[in-house]
């Protein structure tokens, strides 16, 4: 793809990368312009390295948590708590579903609150409050408790994904930043397996203190949250103009970098709260056709997520085994999705680098339906078709989150726009927890056959978003640089966001 110009604009760490002409300090005070040149090769990337050290690592085990609490519910009932709760028909779905609900409606108001409030106090605040109601779900007695506890988990961990998005878009360039999203992403599918080995090892403590082993589940693992969550203010990072670990010539340097790239305006004009910005972010195209891509994340995902156990249990093996046995699939998740994302920030490229996983998604659910016929006499297939779908799932959230986050600007609308796509994205998991019914196990129809016709859906969906982008790009170089800061001042270009004519869409 040729008619991509961003990389003309950005400042790169990269090894062998060679500035085009002309310079791409040219509109930079001479002592900017020196600045940035000094930081070229190793001195920036160590720079880089300091970020990458302090944020991804901490926003990991945070999403590691997130997805271990959200997701238990599914180990928990293949050791006895749907039984001992006396659910029946499809209420084990309802309470998987109305976790999704609270989640949803709140993560655009959160994203608006984490603009306001230090990250450090609010993002601490959302960990510890879902700890607390998690610890709480091994106490429940019946369906009416464990409904009220997943509506307020559901609300408890509503902001922390979009605000871990946002955050973290807030500190690289455009083109650094996928892989940063898929190594805390990846956090996600290691918390499936990390999630059934945890089961596996606590659920041994049935009858411990007169205590059922699925409710030590979630005993311990919100404990562990709420003291997690305690300690992270002095973990998280807020700001570079907060960081004591930068010098004020890094933080010049990484507020120059960010300019260079598109994602920071280098004036405030336009970048403010409105209820016009929030109105025109909401129906804006690009999150659109961003929601139908994120659709082919989320119904798969929410119902692999809460159900896995119980596919696997059926294709013959013990609880125990089934337990263990979700780890694989979950790695394999978690190595594709760091891969898929470093190759695409290395050729600052998305596109292949959606539809790939989705092809591999198709793949899997083929796989399964088609041989869930006779699950005992295809017991190594399905299983590979199981580790198979993972391997297309868990690369697309943060290759989606990329791409429509770096074709959204100023901040404001970046940090709504993030939150309404994977909000809207996550209506699909209201979908996937209801789609894969006990009556139709081990073949499953409705759910795998709903996954398939929504991951069709979603790689034509990125056809028309990377057609429709490289056509706009091909129409900004019409017009030079030079004629375009003619007509309009930097205030007024600022202004229009990713509107304006110099900002280049990343296809």
């Amino acid at each position: 793809m040729t008619d991509q110009k961003p990389d003309v604009k950005e400042f790169s760490t990269a090894k062998d990368v060679e500035l085009d002409e002309p310079s791409p300090y040219r509109n930079l005070s001479p002592e900017d312009a020196a600045l940035m040149r000094s930081y070229e090769g190793e001195r920036g990337r160590k720079v880089v390295r300091k970020i990458d050290y302090r944020l991804v690592p901490v926003m990991a085990v945070l999403y590691l948590l997130a997805h271990i609490d959200r997701g238990n519910i599914g180990n928990a009932k293949i050791e006895g708590m749907d039984k001992d709760l006396g659910l029946t028909g499809n209420q084990y779905n309802i309470a998987s579903t109305i976790f999704f609900v609270p989640y949803i409606i709140f993560e655009i108001p959160s994203n608006i609150v984490l603009k306001k409030v230090r990250p450090s106090i609010w993002l601490s605040f959302l960990v510890v409050s879902w700890g607390i109601v998690m610890t709480c779900m091994g106490a429940v007695q019946n369906f009416k408790g464990m409904l009220a506890c997943r509506v307020m988990l559901g609300l408890a961990e509503a902001g922390f994904f979009p605000g871990a998005v946002f955050i973290v878009s807030s500190w690289y360039p455009r083109h650094e930043l996928q892989q940063r999203l898929a190594l805390f992403y990846t956090a996600s599918a290691f918390s499936g397996a990390l999630s059934g080995l945890l089961a596996f090892a606590i659920a041994r403590m049935d009858g411990l203190q007169g205590i059922r082993g699925w409710r030590w589940i979630f005993l311990i693992e919100g404990a562990v949250t709420v003291a997690a969550g305690l300690v992270m203010p002095f973990f998280i990072i807020d700001s570079a103009e907060r960081a004591s670990w930068l010098t004020d010539e890094e933080k010049r340097f990484i507020d120059l970098r960010l300019q260079l790239s598109g994602v920071r305006a280098v004036t405030e004009e336009g970048d403010k709260f409105s209820f016009k910005l929030l109105g025109k972010t909401m129906i804006d195209w690009k999150i659109w056709l961003g929601i139908i891509l994120a659709w082919a994340n989320s119904v798969p995902n929410a119902a692999f997520k809460f159900t896995m156990p119980q596919i696997i249990k059926q294709l013959g093996f013990v609880t125990q085994t089934a337990q263990l046995l979700t780890i694989p699939p979950y790695f394999c998740g978690g190595v594709s999705a760091w891969l898929v994302g470093r190759y695409s920030d290395k050729l600052a490229w998305r596109f292949p680098f959606i539809v790939g996983p989705l092809s591999v998604l198709i793949a899997a659910m083929g796989i399964l339906f088609g041989l869930s016929g006779n699950v005992k006499g295809n017991v190594g297939p399905m299983y590979f078709g199981i580790v198979l779908a993972q391997m297309g799932i868990y690369p697309l959230l943060p290759g989606i989150s990329a791409w429509v986050g770096n074709n959204l600007a100023p901040s404001w609308k970046r940090s709504m726009g993030l939150a309404w796509l994977l909000a809207a994205g996550n209506l699909g998991s209201l979908v996937g927890t209801n789609i894969f019914l006990d009556r139709e196990g081990p073949r499953y129809p409705t759910g795998y056959g709903t996954s398939l016709g929504i991951v069709v859906l979603a790689m034509i969906a990125a056809v028309v978003l990377e057609s429709t982008l490289w056509s706009r790009n091909k129409k900004q170089k019409a017009m030079s640089e030079t004629e375009i800061r003619t007509k309009y001042s930097q205030v007024e270009l600022d202004a229009m966001g990713d509107k304006s004519p110099l900002f280049y869409y990343t296809l």
